[in-house]
Formats: C-alpha cells, sequence, structure tokens
C-alpha cells in the first residue's frame, strides 16, 4: 500500500505560509537564485536572499499577528525562527514541503535537517520516501535527499556542487566535537574540511526537535555551519526563538488531527503489603552513597501514600514515613557495588527488585489490551488494520520462549480469542513480533536492553520502519509489537490504537512521547487518512492508576506552558448504551423537523467560461515577474553557448540578469492539471494573454501566478452562482439515529433529545446541552450523527444541531421555528481562526439547505443559546 497525503489541510498549510511569508519581499525578490563560488575542491552552488533586515522585521510582525503571537523582542536578532506543532500533526511534512516552497519562490537549493538522534533520522528519511510521488504532483520537481555518512564524504561534495535541490540529514553528534570526521581535512577535499566546504554554500539548517539540541557544544557546533537562517521544529521547545506558528495540544485535539486519548490505569493494590522498593542508588562526590526507595508514607490528611524518598543509613522509616508499619526499622547500609538497600532486620532490598504481583499486574494489562485491540477490530471490520504496542524495559521479559511477558500474552491470547469469531482460529505465533536492538556473539543472537541512541537500535529501528506499511496491511498478521526504548522517538505508526507500557519500574520515557507513537490519525487499507471521531481513539494500559497517568501526563502540558490542556478519558470508566428517546423521536415536533431537512443534494460546479476566461487574462495581463539573477558568492562564472557552467574564477560578485535559453514545454498542460480546468480552456486564456512573454523571464513563477490567479477567479465564480446544490429525491432515513455505548461522563442526561443521553466532546457543547434541557423555549433537539453528511468540494460536512424552538412558549398556539445550527465555541475571533476551507464547507452547507427549502442554517458561538436566533 501507499500512504495518501492531503495537499491542503489547513493546519499544515498555515505552518509552512508562517516561515515562506518572512522573506517575501515582493517582485525584488530574486527567484530561482544561486550563489556560485570556487572552494579548493571545485565549484560550489550555495544559498542568498536578496531581502533587508527591516523588511523580515516588518514580515515576522505582520505573521505572528495574523497567528496571534505576541513578539518577545522588538528587534530581529538571529535570522532564527520556531515553529510548535503537536506531536502526530505532520510536522515532518510541513518542513519538507517547506523546502519545496523555499526553492520556488527564493531559489534555495540547500537544506540540512539536524536530528537528535539515529531513530529521528530514519523515520525522516522514511518519510521523505512516502511523500516524494505527492510532492512531485504538486511542484513538478525532483530533489536529493541522503544521511549524512562519515565514510561516504563524497556525497558532501555532490551536496556543495549540485544544482539541483539538495537535502542532507545528519544527526547532531555527527559534528559536535573536533575529532568528528566532518571537522578533519581529507587529502581529496584538496584543504577544506567537509564542515567548511558546507559552511561555505550557507545551508539552511531546519532543525528537528531542538530541545535536543541546546548544549553549548551543540549551539557551537551549529554555528560553524554558518547557516543562512534557522528553523527549528517541535511541540516541546524549551526555548523559543521567533515563534511563527503555534498549534497546541488542545487546537490539535479539538480540531480532530489526532486520536482522543483513554487510559486504563493498572496499579498493585495491598495496603497490608511492605512497600520498599529500592529504584536508584546515587554516589555524589565525597558523599555516602543515597538511594532513592519507593515507600508508604502517611500523608498530613493521614492517609496513606507511595512516594519516592531518597535514604541514606541511619535514617528511621518510621520518622521519615510517619507510618507505624516501619517502626523500628533503621538504614543500616546503602551499597552502590551490590546495587542493594540493607535494613535492621537483616532483610536486603536490591535495585530495581521485582513485587511478588509483577505477574499479576502484567497480566491484566496484558489482557486488556488484547480484549480492547479484539473488540476494536471487531467494530472495524476489513477496512481499518489495528495495532497493539507494548513498551518493556526489560528484552529478556520477551524474546526467550520462557519470557513472561511471551508466555502470558500467548496465554492470555489463546484464552480471548474464543470470544471473538475474527481471531478464533489465528495462530497467536503469527499475530505479535519484537523490535529489539540486538547482536551477534559466537553464532548466537544476543539481545540488549538500551536507551535507544546505539548502533544497535539503529538495526531494530531500521526492521521495523521497513515493516511500517506492511504492518499496516491485512496480508501482514503481525498486529501485535513488542519494543524497547530504540522506539521512543521518530517512529510512529498510524494505526496503532493501543499502548501499554509492561514495566518494572517508572519509566523514563515522557508521557507525551509514550502516547507519540498512537496519536497519528489512522489510515485505512487502501492509505487514506480517517477523520471518524468515533474510530480515533488511542486506549492507554498504563501501569500506575488512571489517576497518576494522566496527572503527570498534564503536568508535562503545563511543564511545556499550557494551561488548556486535553483531556484523556478513563477506560476503567463505566460505559452505557445510549438509547433511542422514542417519545421525542415520534413526536410531531421531530417528525416536522425531520421532514424540512433530511432531503439529500448534490451539487455540481457550472460557470461561465468565457466570464473565467475574461476575469482570468485580466488579472494575468497585469502580473510582473521578476528576472532570474545569479549571486556570486566568491567568484566569477563563465557560462558557455549552452549556459552551462564551465569554470569558476576568483572576483567579485554580479548581480546581472541572466540572458537565458528556456525550453518552453508543455505549461498548458501543467497548469491545466494544476487548475483541474480542460487544457482548452487554458489555450483559450493563454492566447488572450498580452504579457506571455513573461514566462521567459522566469517561467516558474509565471506558472504559479497564473494557476493561483485561476484557481482564485475559478473558486470565487464557484461560491457565487456556479455552485449549485440540487434534491436528489433521496431522503435520509431517521435510522441514521442508532444507539452507542459511550463514556458516562462524556453524555448528560436528556429529556428533550431524540436519545436518553447526550453525547458532548468539549466544555462548550456540554453547557450548549445543559442550556438546551433547560430552555422552555426548546421542544426537541438533536446532535446530528456523522452519517448525515453534506457533499462539498471540499469534502464531506456533518451540520452540529438540529432544533425545534418554540418562540412563545408561554403562550398556547403551536408557532415553531426550526434550525440547523454549526456551534463554535471558545473562538476568539471565529473569522480569523476558522480555516479557509472550514468557512467554505459552511457556504456549501447554506446552499445545500436552501436548495431543499430550508432556510434557518446558521453558526452560533454561544453556549447560552444567546444567538441561537441570530442569523
Amino acid at each position: 500500500m501507499r500512504f495518501t497525503f492531503t495537499k491542503n489541510q489547513p493546519h499544515q498549510l498555515d505552518a509552512i505560509k508562517a516561515i515562506v511569508g518572512i522573506f517575501d519581499a515582493g517582485k525584488n525578490i530574486f527567484q530561482e537564485e544561486k550563489s556560485f563560488g570556487l572552494s579548493a575542491s571545485g565549484a560550489i552552488i550555495g544559498n542568498e536572499l536578496d531581502i533587508d533586515e527591516a523588511l523580515i522585521l516588518k514580515n515576522i510582525r505582520a505573521i505572528q499577528k495574523e497567528n496571534q503571537i505576541d513578539p518577545v523582542s522588538e528587534t530581529l536578532g538571529t535570522l532564527d525562527f520556531s515553529i510548535e506543532m503537536e506531536t502526530a500533526t505532520g510536522k515532518t511534512y510541513v518542513y519538507l514541503r517547506t523546502i519545496l516552497e523555499l526553492n520556488q519562490k527564493y531559489g534555495l537549493k540547500k537544506f540540512i535537517i539536524l536530528v537528535p538522534s539515529v531513530a529521528i533520522r530514519e523515520g525522516v528519511l522514511k518519510t521523505i520516501e512516502q511523500t516524494k510521488f505527492h510532492f512531485r504532483e504538486i511542484y513538478n520537481v525532483g530533489f536529493g535527499a541522503f544521511a549524512y555518512d562519515s565514510s561516504k564524504l563524497s556525497k558532501v561534495r555532490e551536496f556543495t556542487q549540485s544544482l539541483d535541490i539538495q537535502i542532507m540529514i545528519m544527526t547532531i553528534q555527527s559534528f559536535n566535537s573536533d575529532d568528528r570526521v566532518m571537522r578533519q581535512t581529507p587529502d581529496r577535499f584538496s584543504g577544506d574540511s567537509p564542515l567548511e566546504l558546507i559552511a561555505s554554500i550557507r545551508p539552511v539548517i531546519i532543525m528537528d526537535e531542538p530541545q535536543n539540541m541546546e548544549s553549548e557544544l551543540s549551539k557551537s557546533a551549529i554555528s560553524d555551519l554558518r547557516p543562512l537562517f534557522k528553523i527549528r521544529y517541535s511541540a516541546t521547545h524549551k526555548e523559543l526563538h521567533n515563534l511563527m506558528y503555534r498549534l497546541t495540544p488542545a487546537d490539535a485535539y479539538r480540531r480532530g488531527l489526532v486520536k482522543k486519548i483513554q487510559v486504563f490505569g493498572v496499579k498493585e493494590y495491598n495496603p497490608g503489603a511492605f512497600a520498599f522498593k529500592v529504584n536508584s542508588i546515587e554516589i555524589e562526590k565525597g558523599m555516602f552513597p543515597k538511594a532513592k526507595v519507593l515507600i508508604e508514607i502517611k500523608n498530613a490528611a493521614k492517609e496513606f501514600e507511595t512516594k519516592e524518598m531518597v535514604l541514606k543509613a541511619g535514617d528511621d522509616l518510621f520518622r521519615k514515613t510517619k507510618n507505624e508499619k516501619y517502626t523500628g526499622l533503621i538504614v543500616n547500609d546503602v551499597n552502590a557495588q551490590f546495587g542493594r538497600v540493607e535494613l535492621s532486620n537483616g532483610n536486603y532490598y536490591k535495585l530495581e527488585a521485582e513485587t511478588e504481583n509483577k505477574a499479576v499486574i502484567f497480566r491484566t494489562q496484558i489482557r486488556e489490551t488484547i480484549k480492547a485491540h479484539f473488540d476494536k477490530q471487531e467494530s472495524l471490520g476489513d477496512s481499518i488494520k489495528v495495532l497493539s504496542l507494548f513498551f518493556i524495559d526489560k528484552v529478556d521479559n520477551y524474546v526467550y520462549s520462557d519470557s513472561l511477558i511471551r508466555n502470558i500474552f500467548i496465554e492470555e491470547f489463546n484464552y480471548l480469542r474464543k470470544n471473538y469469531p475474527r481471531f478464533s482460529h489465528v495462530n497467536v505465533s503469527s499475530v505479535h513480533r519484537g523490535y529489539f536492538a540486538s547482536k551477534k556473539s559466537k553464532g548466537e543472537t544476543i539481545y540488549q536492553d538500551t536507551r535507544g541512541d546505539s548502533k544497535l537500535d539503529k538495526d531494530a529501528y531500521d526492521l521495523i520502519m521497513k515493516d511500517k506499511e506492511r504492518l499496516l496491511s491485512f496480508a501482514e498478521p503481525v498486529s501485535f509489537i513488542f519494543s524497547h526504548s530504540a522506539l521512543k522517538e521518530g517512529w510512529d505508526n498510524p494505526n496503532i490504537f493501543q499502548i501499554c507500557t509492561l514495566r518494572d519500574s517508572q519509566s523514563i520515557m515522557k508521557k507525551r512521547q509514550e502516547i507519540g507513537r498512537g496519536l497519528r490519525l489512522p489510515v485505512d487499507v487502501e492509505g487514506n487518512r480517517i477523520f471518524d471521531s468515533n474510530i480515533n481513539v488511542l486506549t492507554v494500559v498504563a501501569n500506575e492508576s488512571y489517576e497518576e497517568y494522566v496527572s503527570k501526563l498534564q503536568d508535562e502540558f503545563r511543564e511545556s506552558g499550557y494551561d488548556d490542556v486535553p483531556e484523556a478519558d478513563n477506560a476503567k470508566e463505566k460505559k452505557i448504551k445510549v438509547k433511542l428517546n422514542s417519545k421525542q423521536l415520534e413526536s410531531d415536533d421531530f417528525k416536522e423537523l425531520w421532514r424540512r431537512i433530511s432531503q439529500k443534494t448534490e451539487f455540481q460546479i457550472q460557470i461561465d467560461s468565457s466570464e473565467l476566461i475574461r476575469q482570468s487574462v485580466e488579472e494575468i495581463n497585469k502580473l510582473d515577474v521578476s528576472s532570474i539573477s545569479a549571486r556570486v558568492g566568491r567568484g566569477n562564472v563563465f557560462f558557455d553557448e549552452k549556459n552551462q557552467v564551465q569554470a569558476v574564477f576568483a572576483g567579485q560578485s554580479i548581480g546581472e540578469k541572466l540572458e537565458k535559453y528556456v525550453v518552453v514545454g508543455n505549461i498548458v498542460a501543467r497548469i491545466a492539471r494544476e487548475t483541474e480546468l480542460t487544457k482548452k480552456t487554458i489555450l483559450n486564456i493563454l492566447n488572450r494573454v498580452e504579457n506571455l512573454s513573461l514566462y521567459f523571464e522566469n517561467p516558474e513563477e509565471c506558472i504559479r501566478s497564473v494557476v493561483g490567479i485561476i484557481r482564485n477567479i475559478f473558486q470565487n465564480l464557484s461560491m457565487g452562482t456556479g455552485l449549485q446544490y440540487t434534491p436528489t429525491g433521496e431522503t435520509w432515513s431517521v435510522s441514521v439515529f442508532d444507539e452507542f455505548e459511550s463514556f458516562s461522563s462524556k453524555v448528560l442526561s436528556a429529556k428533550k433529545g431524540v436519545y436518553d443521553h447526550t453525547a458532548f466532546d468539549s466544555h462548550g457543547e456540554l453547557n450548549f446541552i445543559r442550556s438546551l434541557e433547560n430552555s422552555s423555549s426548546i421542544k426537541v433537539y438533536a446532535k446530528l450523527p456523522r452519517n448525515f453528511k453534506v457533499s462539498t468540494p471540499w469534502g464531506e460536512y456533518i451540520p452540529d444541531w438540529a432544533i425545534v424552538w418554540n418562540p412563545n412558549p408561554n403562550s398556547v398556539g403551536q408557532e415553531r421555528l426550526y434550525l440547523v445550527r454549526e456551534t463554535k465555541f471558545g473562538y476568539r475571533n471565529l473569522d480569523r481562526q476558522l480555516s479557509d476551507i472550514e468557512k467554505q464547507k459552511i457556504k456549501c452547507a447554506e446552499k445545500h439547505f436552501e436548495a431543499i427549502g430550508f432556510d434557518d442554517f446558521a453558526v452560533a458561538e454561544k453556549e447560552n443559546l444567546s444567538d441561537l436566533l441570530k442569523k
């Protein structure tokens, strides 16, 4: 299968625009700009921009204002910019497409993607492989991309000398110390080190997860590359430099860009047990060893809780904990050499000792994960393959035939599958696989516990990356994945619906890192992205209580500066069956409402082609493009009769217009393809254009400008009288309202709704439902189901609410208003914050309802119904 990528997701386009707009100098910018120069090892092709800092600062302030970001400084400082995007919302896609936009608009060609680990580097390479065809369709240009390898320095020279777009992916470790090959001077480089050669072309630096590259050593190393400018991409920045765009976790959740989260917490509960677990032993210079111990204390409220405390020899446990259970016990010794703590009763407690009930905890976690997996796959059928990911921190617990976790998984799978027809005949040995760091020793495979940044981790990572698409196919039976910290960053799979943390101790991995492996929206077997919020739920089966997990997750969000944090549901919470309210569903009020709004429509786009041609010609004739210019960084350029670089000599810089032979190519076919109009229409436009000679000044800018003009005119004409909705004669059956299950905390008991409970996705919706229920003017209402769809040129649209309103509830009369409302709560400036696509969908909905004779569709922003009747 091949992933299908969407080219017009608003949050991604906004992030791209936020960077590209920084350097917009109008028609004074040099397109296809190249810096030609001379190094000791030959000609080089570098980057250059022709824009002054005052204009850059002006552009930055305008973009920040548009994106509602407060500037932190009145001066520009360094050309260093930050994009903040929640995990799994397409950060890598965004910066790869930003590269191509920077090339198309400003002619920049040399880019370095800096990553903090091998795992992220391999993930970037995989995304490049997956998106190449998609990007070629949009930009009709190719590019070279490779991972820096110190044993293949010829690739560095090619990188600096190529006339094409070049992307080099590097780990920060590959050049941040003096003894690295990057800083040495090999004979074949004729006096330049690879680092010096790269610095001479002024690369654009893209930093992926820059918070992991902020040591003074790393900062100095990056500075040595002499970047033209830097762009930082992360969900969890530590330092922000000219923040240009922000997509917060709450934004991502509310807009349905990531899965919702529910947590199933599993924790040992045995108040009578002797709680004493040694998590770590530390030695500071000149000090006696100290142990961090998980121990039960009595808090100020005289309640018992488990807490980590630092203990040293001589400590009285009762005095430290106020817990009578430890009366008379003193810490005799903390022994770092043997990794143990001795108490005065003669007992030893070893570092990371396993609890007696560890197997019980693991079994419960594994059972719940398998059950959630089976339930999910049964509900989705053959359209979407479900994956579950298990994190473990001791590979010995899985890799051998007698390993604890392996055997528990096999036992629980075989026991549970009997109740699920889809899995009843599945052989357990075919459905699970481990991805771990390993090495060969005397013909034997040795698995190792690692931290995710070793050469062995890369090998494990290569394996699962190669399997990424295959894992999404039912032809591959593996659906339960076991792995170690090699997967802590850089890898995810969109179809992970369950994550289970099987660890003996609390993780070194942040909760946000953990859930990040499964937040991405799933894809079906054809590679199409799924946007159904009822499907897009990630279940985390944690080795701690729900309350502890959620508290730590929320703390992490707040540590990152977010006060408004997304909620995680408690998977242990009781689910209720939401039933139809037959009284309301069969009421005359609802029947009349449904009669008015249930008609289906189809749309056609019919525009006056002569008007499209006339307006396009008029706008294109106003077009002006800049000439292609060459910039010389370190010398003069000699061109032969074919305009090819033949030699580079030291000399002064030039900036003359290039008299260049242009291969015309099939511009009609390209413009037709990018505007989705017929070649005949495009030919009619171009034949009437008076300034087509502009194409020979700058072909790429001319084509892109013409495409943009025609698209805008077509869209304006379409949304005027051009887009027509007509009834099909079919109607939605009332059976689109179907019973469903929901967490009890996500529904509100209802008397006026068509269900006995009404589901809500936010606090705004909850308050809105309360207002509906409490208003004497409301006769009946329905939250419209996801099957109730209006087709638009921009995808399906689902209105939110259908309502019957009595304007005079105290009168005897039967006057009724029948309303359909789209609700948008929590927006500070709705017009600015709604994406263009959302706005167009709402306009299409207006046309749909007009076509069926229903004239009371509108957007409501107030939870208290105060603008419900506003049109």
